[in-house]
């Protein structure tokens, strides 16, 4: 699932805001595009660059907001890899994360709204090692407890070389919560954002292992799925 290295992400980019959506660099989202002004952001982007943001829309504001479905402000940035135009109008588009970015201004609302935008990139420091290793071991005793997690993501998670797809790419296959995927995205740091994960694994496996006591199984028991 690799992303070209020469793709320059405009400043200026058409973005979709959804309720309860968060995606990330790597990730790949289907989508549905059925809204006027989206079947028109669409044809647009299909015939530029084939590029749009995702940015998750806040629910809880203020007295004084006036904006619109209004963002939080750390979105992706996402390209095109598939779209397919059906007879009614609509669009199956499969769109996949290329850089996180943090929105300076919405430039314009009509006829879709339009963001100016800057890199928001992950930074790595000594702090992130062995973040990783712990977050497989974490990972694989979800998995073994029977979790959410799938031997299928085991299989698509473990080979990827790159941490920082690693840490992503399993908030974006096992976070439900998306407050919690959101606030994520936001952190810049590696080492914070993976520990992020890995506490809500811990915490998550915990329950389960407390679980399966209740139930008289032994924590060491594989599940019935191995």
């Amino acid at each position: 699932m690799s992303i070209e290295s020469n793709i320059e992400i405009p400043t200026e980019v058409p973005v979709m805001t959804l309720r309860d959506v968060v995606l990330f660099p790597k990730a790949m989202m289907p989508l549905k595009i059925f809204e006027p002004r989206y079947r028109e952001m669409l044809e647009n982007s299909l015939q530029g660059n084939r590029m749009f943001a995702i940015v998750a829309e806040r629910e809880n504001v203020g007295p004084d907001e006036t904006c619109e479905e209004p963002p939080f402000e750390v979105g992706t940035v996402g390209l095109v890899r598939v779209s397919k135009k059906h007879e009614d109008g609509t669009s199956f588009v499969l769109l996949q994360g290329l850089e996180r970015v943090k929105i300076n201004a919405i430039v314009r609302e009509e006829p879709y709204r339009l963001i100016q935008v800057k890199p928001w990139p992950t930074r790595i420091d000594d702090k992130a090692e062995g973040v990783r290793d712990e977050l497989s071991t974490e990972l694989q005793r979800n998995y073994d407890l029977g979790g959410g997690v799938t031997e299928q993501m085991l299989e698509f998670l473990n080979p990827l070389e790159d941490d920082v797809s690693f840490v992503d790419l399993t908030i974006f296959s096992i976070c439900e919560d998306t407050f919690r995927k959101q606030a994520m995205l936001e952190v810049q740091s590696l080492a914070k954002r993976g520990r992020m994960i890995i506490e809500d694994l811990i915490l998550e496996n915990k329950r389960l292992s407390l679980l399966r006591e209740a139930l008289g199984n032994s924590d060491n028991e594989q599940s019935d799925r191995n």
